[in-house]
């Protein structure tokens, strides 16, 4: 639980950050945090011999982080302009309600969550019939998303997290920088200050960020970790009523207040431990059946 508040802080404090560093076009810029990420990395997979897994778990890898990392991103600046911000943050917080019809959470609180989600982003919510077919995006890059943390569930386990991470920031930073260059038509903005914004972005949110993400994964499962959707949105509000000394709407504290009944709701639900953990003996090993009902009780 406390891993999990500490990364929905640092990703949700992300704005803090980049509010002091001159506007950068999104997509390029992931691509470079990326790359620097992949460069951080390099040493630890020398290390670890990344060349010698086979090239099935490395693609399992690829084809994971490009659903997390790249793919998602990609969509949802496809709608920018056409959309509010808001609605891009309310797309992103069905990923745990998907999950839940999946089987991966019970639904009662991820329902719960994302009334909460609504509830912060209620002044934003205004949409024209015209603006309606841009919702299609947003909402695939939630779909994407759900099935790729239904499969780290699984193939993330096969090589160990630093060279997973990695590789996939190895696929998506070229992968981004080519969406860039065919949707943005901007370059980035060099400075001293741009430079180190983008190292210390690399160490701390994707670096540090991602590898506390897939640890989280490898041991809550995919229905828990979701719901970092819900707590960046609260963390990012949270922090803005705070340091402009702003005085929160009743719908901004109905919000907190059921995105936090939700997360509590579901950590403290042993079932929901128990089902994970009947998945993992399922795909860890075959003949482990016999172990599964202690696992539940």
């Amino acid at each position: 639980m406390a891993a999990f508040l500490g990364l929905s802080l640092l990703w949700g404090s992300e704005w803090i950050l980049t509010s002091f560093l001159p506007p950068q076009p999104r997509l390029c810029a992931l691509a470079l945090q990326y790359g620097i990420g992949a460069a951080l990395l390099l040493p630890w997979v020398i290390r670890r011999r990344l060349w010698r897994r086979s090239l099935r778990r490395v693609a399992h890898v690829v084809i994971i982080g490009t659903g997390i990392l790249c793919l998602p991103q990609i969509l949802i600046f496809a709608s920018n302009g056409k959309l509010s911000p808001v609605f891009f943050l309310i797309a992103l917080a069905t990923v745990p309600v998907l999950l839940a019809i999946g089987g991966r959470l019970t639904i009662s609180p991820a329902v719960c969550g994302l009334a909460g989600v609504l509830f912060l982003c209620n002044q934003g919510l205004d949409i024209a019939m015209r603006q309606s077919l841009w919702l299609l995006l947003p909402l695939t890059a939630a779909c994407v998303l759900a099935c790729a943390l239904v499969g780290a569930e699984v193939h993330m386990q096969e090589i160990s997290l630093v060279e997973a991470l990695f590789v996939q920031c190895l696929v998506a930073a070229p992968l981004l920088w080519i969406a860039s260059q065919l949707l943005e038509h901007q370059a980035l903005t060099w400075s001293a200050m741009a430079a180190t914004g983008f190292v210390v972005n690399a160490a701390l949110t994707t670096v540090c960020g991602y590898l506390l993400f897939y640890w989280l994964l490898s041991k809550f499962g995919a229905g828990r970790v979701s719901m970092l959707q819900w707590m960046q949105p609260l963390v990012a509000t949270a922090e803005s009523v705070v340091l402009m000394h702003a005085k929160p709407d009743w719908t901004v504290i109905a919000g907190a207040i059921l995105i936090v009944i939700a997360i509590l709701w579901v950590f403290s639900n042993r079932d929901e431990e128990g089902e994970y953990s009947l998945r993992l003996l399922k795909v860890g090993d075959p003949q482990s059946v016999v172990r599964i009902s202690y696992s539940v009780e």
